[in-house]
């Protein structure tokens, strides 16, 4: 097997295989020649984020108006956090996942799930779900850091199943209310609540 872990055993598929909170990064060994790694968004990253966004969503169109769209959103760090995922040796992102805190600076935290994208050709290959999952460890470890718990996320999206089933499958969000006539059509409201699912398997 490759020597790119060291000495260390080959991690299993998923396990993580290096971890650097302080730099808001994780990566996960998928197999041979396939790692994603989630890291925190940096500057270089904008036009990526912006031609991916541009690519999966038409209020992101043309790419000029994306652009902008991505550096304001960008300047609202920390109440805005864009995460970036990149597989195997590309250094560019192949998908990307927007967290924006709601509400204020709160003890319990209200998060919301502001957009996620991959790359069209890169779709199907576990990256949207590690998006969610990796960078939620690491917005958990920055509100942690300030005293601070995850209480509720809210997920808007459309009210095709396929969405809806990675929402349940990926962070445990039911829909609890319809928003009619909204951006492509009807629009979920979901929510998950970490806190209370953690409860349940104890």
């Amino acid at each position: 097997m490759s020597s790119q872990f060291g000495s260390r055993p080959t991690p299993k598929p998923g396990q993580v295989c290096h971890r650097s909170l302080a730099y808001g990064e994780l990566m996960l060994y998928m197999g041979e020649s396939k790692q994603i790694r989630v890291r925190l968004a940096i500057p270089s990253d904008i036009p990526y984020i912006a031609e991916i966004g541009c690519e999966a969503f038409s209020g992101l169109r043309p790419l000029e108006c994306g652009m902008r769209w991505v550096e304001a959103c960008f300047a609202a760090h920390p109440r805005m956090e864009y995460w970036v995922a990149e597989m195997g040796t590309e250094s560019t992102a192949a998908g990307y996942i927007l967290w924006l805190e709601k509400g204020g600076f709160r003890k319990d935290a209200v998060l919301e799930l502001e957009q996620i994208a991959v790359r069209k050709a890169m779709r199907g290959t576990g990256i949207g779900r590690e998006l969610v999952v990796q960078s939620l460890q690491g917005v958990k470890s920055r509100l942690q850091a300030r005293g601070s718990e995850l209480s509720v996320i809210e997920i808007t999206t459309g009210s095709e199943q396929r969405a809806v089933g990675f929402y349940r499958r990926t962070l445990g969000a039911n829909p609890v209310a319809t928003i009619p006539s909204l951006f492509r059509g009807d629009e979920l409201v979901l929510l998950a609540r970490p806190r209370l699912d953690q409860g349940k398997q104890v």
